[in-house]
């Protein structure tokens, strides 16, 4: 099976550079590797070199979203441009998938104190306990050579286009949004249009969506405070808006 890494950076340098880093740690842990790196062509200053592939993409605040639609491969690795690996485990990441379509790294509850919002009444539960976000796409392993699950990463960047422009919320009988079960604030995160397509999507519903085993070893956020994985770290995210701040003010 053809198999490979796609990173996506758009919209800032700084995710350019950040890609750049992070392809270096993909092979030096897995000196198989292939990696597709997106981009825009105006970041392009030669050390694009480092990709084994290079396509273009547009600088939508989500363009990683389509990058996953567009990977070449039949079975990918999609990672977050500002993470790095560190551990050798990136080789053997392939056989985590099992029998799944997708898995990502989750969201659960002993974490929340890294995350701003996670929960929204349209996702409560049959028993009535409280419901939200469960996936993270900052990593994601999938079978894109499967035409369903290429056709969920191009529907999931649709729809986060439509939602980003405020052209597409869920809503009610009469037609007007339902910010009761879905609040507003909700709008500005991908996650939610994730979530809507792996809960309330019927065409979707057959497709074997999955976490990662110890999945905090593959997505390990630099916010966290306590020991939530149990292996050692594969793939460490810096996700810390302040970085990327002082980073663009020093490079102003």
């Amino acid at each position: 099976m053809n198999k490979g890494y796609v990173v996506v950076a758009s919209g800032k340098r700084f995710f350019y550079l950040s890609a750049l880093n992070l392809i270096e740690t993909i092979k030096t842990y897995d000196e198989d590797a292939h990696v597709t790196l997106f981009t825009e062509e105006r970041f392009l200053d030669g050390q694009e070199w480092l990709a084994d592939n290079v396509e273009f993409c547009d600088d939508h605040s989500r363009a990683k979203i389509d990058g996953m639609a567009r990977t070449p491969y039949d079975l990918t690795l999609y990672i977050d441009a500002d993470c790095e690996v560190e551990h050798s485990d990136i080789a053997k990441v392939w056989d985590e998938l099992g029998d799944h379509d997708m898995l990502w790294t989750g969201l659960p509850e002993d974490r929340h104190y890294c995350y701003a919002e996670v929960f929204f009444e349209g996702a409560r539960k049959p028993d009535g306990t409280q419901g939200g976000f469960e996936l993270c796409g900052g990593v994601c392993l999938y079978k894109s050579g499967d035409p369903k699950v290429k056709q969920f990463m191009r529907d999931w960047y649709d729809l986060t286009v439509e939602q980003y422009a405020g052209r597409w919320w869920p809503t009610k009988e009469n037609g007007q949004e339902d910010l009761e079960n879905y609040p507003a604030s909700f709008k500005r995160w991908d996650q939610f249009s994730l979530w809507w397509l792996t809960n309330r999507e019927p065409k979707y519903e057959d497709l074997k969506v999955g976490i990662f085993d110890d999945d905090a070893r593959w997505n390990w956020y630099n916010g966290y405070k306590l020991n939530h994985n149990k292996g050692p770290i594969v793939i460490r995210h810096y996700s810390n808006v302040k970085a990327k701040k002082d980073y663009e003010q020093w490079n102003a």
